[in-house]
C-alpha cells in the first residue's frame, strides 16, 4: 500500500497493505519475479520516534490507518522539530489490527538483509534525497549486523535507526519507504547504490512495503 499524505495518490490497490505485492511506484520499478513466498503483511501503523541527541523528551509522529485495508483513509500526524537539533530517529512498523498487535519491525530486523528503509522527501537531503530544499539531513545510523549475523553481502544500513539533523526552520514534507528486496534467482539484490538509485529516479529491485509522506514543520 503506498499513500500520501495528500492522499492524492493511490498505487496500489489497498490503501496501506504492506506485503510486497509487485506493483509499482512512482520510481518506474515494475513486477519482478523473486522466486520466492512471502507471506503479505498488513502495517496499520507507522511511527516516528525522534530523541534528541544531547537529551530530552522523545518526540513520536505516527500514520495509522486504523481499518486497514477498509475505506477510510489513514492519517499522518505532522512532524514538529527545532532547528539547530540533532535526533536518533527511530522508526515503528506495526499491525494494530491482530489480536495481539504484530511489531512488523522486529520482522524486518530478522530479515535486515532482505529491506531497507528509505528516508526522502522535500525536506530531507540524504542517501536517498537530493532535495535543493532541505530542511534535515538524514543518515543512516544502523547496519545488517546489528540485528543479526551479516550473511550474504556486504554489511549495509536498514534504517530503523537514523540521525536526523534539523538543519533550517520551514515546513515542507518528509517521506518514509519500506522496501523488500529478496534474493533473486538465489542472488543478493540489496546494495550500497540503491538509496543514491532512488534519489536519482531510477527503478529499484524488489517491491515496496511501505510509502507514507508527513507534513513536516522546523521551528
Amino acid at each position: 500500500m503506498i499513500v500520501r499524505r495528500t492522499w492524492g495518490l493511490a498505487l496500489l490497490s489497498a490503501l496501506f497493505v504492506a506485503g510486497c505485492a509487485g506493483e509499482g511506484d512512482e520510481h518506474g520499478d515494475e513486477d519482478h519475479d523473486h522466486d520466492h513466498d512471502h507471506e503479505t503483511e498488513i502495517i496499520s501503523r507507522v511511527e516516528l520516534h525522534f530523541t534528541p541527541s544531547e537529551g530530552g523528551e522523545t518526540l513520536t509522529f505516527t500514520f495509522s490507518d486504523p481499518d486497514g485495508d477498509g475505506g477510510e483513509s489513514g492519517v499522518a500526524e505532522t512532524i514538529e522539530l527545532v532547528a539547530g537539533t540533532e535526533y536518533t530517529l527511530e522508526i515503528g512498523l506495526l499491525n494494530d489490527l491482530a489480536d495481539p498487535p504484530e511489531d512488523i519491525g522486529e520482522e524486518v530486523a530478522e530479515e535486515a538483509e532482505e529491506h531497507l528503509l528509505l528516508i526522502a522527501g522535500e525536506g530531507v537531503s540524504g542517501p536517498a534525497s537530493s532535495s535543493g530544499s532541505a530542511l534535515l539531513s538524514h543518515a543512516y545510523a544502523d547496519l545488517e549486523s546489528d540485528y543479526g549475523t551479516n550473511a550474504v553481502g556486504d554489511d549495509l544500513p536498514v534504517g530503523i535507526v537514523n540521525t536526523i539533523t534539523a538543519d533550517t526552520s520551514g515546513t515542507s514534507t518528509l517521506r518514509v519507504i519500506l522496501r523488500h528486496l529478496p534474493e533473486l534467482n538465489e542472488q543478493p539484490v540489496k546494495s550500497a547504490e540503491l538509496p543514491a538509485m532512488f534519489a536519482a529516479g531510477e527503478a529499484l529491485p524488489g517491491d515496496v512495503d511501505v510509502d507514507v509522506s508527513f507534513d513536516l514543520v522546523v521551528n
